[in-house]
């Protein structure tokens, strides 16, 4: 049977106390002039080493429980992020990734709807579904085509509830950053969403940055907080500044291929 660190220490720990408590019945039986100069100073001597022994077990088993509940923890992160991988790849949340990505395109392609899209995730200074965007929404879904203005609006409010779903996923990923490596060998798509979510959460921060109010009313985390850990842990450059993200965004062949609105490069 293959003993763990915590045994095999409990066991040295073990073995130190006996041999310790067994000295002194054994010197006991032994005549009173055994243990005179010099034999003496070497049993205080062995008596110190003991003692020693016994307290370093002590130690090196308080570090021993410290080095397993680390791994214990690590292996917690890595079996959530494997409930996260499955999660996102389960039949289920392939609606909640074609609603999102549905949202996200007409962002792509329409800047006024981007522009409102970046405004309702904020509580206050929401701005209303521009209605030149209504053309947008029915071209990207075929379910749309039929639909009147007042339905098409009901069916856009559930897109946008479905990438808010989208979103907390990508901020809880992020806050495994402590376990990239498991996080890298996971396909998350996350190339695909990155350019469209640097996008909205680069309008998101600027809308943040010019409105005292919404500073005032809107503590949740931006989504360039989120994008920021995991560009770390996917490798990508950073964006660090508003031209480095809109020069990305303008200049990325997918968006491009989506049918970028031009006047994202008119900043």
């Amino acid at each position: 049977m293959k003993l763990t660190p915590a045994t095999r220490t409990a066991a040295i720990m073990l073995l130190i106390f006996l041999v310790w408590l067994i000295a002194y019945p054994v010197a006991r039986t032994l005549p009173d002039a055994t243990f005179n100069d010099p034999f003496e100073k070497v049993f205080n001597g062995l008596n110190v080493l003991f003692t020693a022994l016994a307290f370093g077990g002590v130690v090196i088993g308080l570090l021993l429980q410290v080095e397993q509940t680390g791994e214990a923890r690590r292996e917690e992160i890595e079996r959530s992020i494997f409930e996260l991988f499955q999660a996102f790849t389960s039949l289920e949340f392939q609606h909640v990734k074609d609603s999102s990505f549905r949202a996200l395109l007409a962002a792509v392609k329409d800047r006024d709807y981007a522009q409102f899209l970046a405004s309702r995730l904020f509580v206050v200074e929401q701005l209303a579904l521009p209605a030149g965007s209504l053309g947008i929404l029915r071209e990207l879904h075929d379910a749309k085509r039929g639909m009147s203005d007042e339905e098409l609006v009901h069916a856009d409010r559930a897109d946008r509830l479905m990438l808010d779903n989208m979103l907390n996923f990508f901020a809880m990923l992020a806050q495994r950053k402590s376990s990239a490596t498991v996080i890298k060998h996971c396909d998350f798509a996350y190339d695909w969403w990155r350019p469209v979510l640097w996008m909205l959460g680069q309008l998101q921060q600027e809308r943040y940055q010019a409105s005292p109010q919404i500073q005032t009313y809107c503590k949740n985390q931006l989504i360039t907080v989120t994008l920021v850990a995991l560009d770390q842990v996917y490798g990508h450059t950073p964006l660090g500044t508003r031209e480095e993200v809109w020069d990305y965004v303008t200049t990325h062949p997918k968006l491009l291929a989506f049918g970028l609105d031009p006047r994202f490069a008119q900043r």
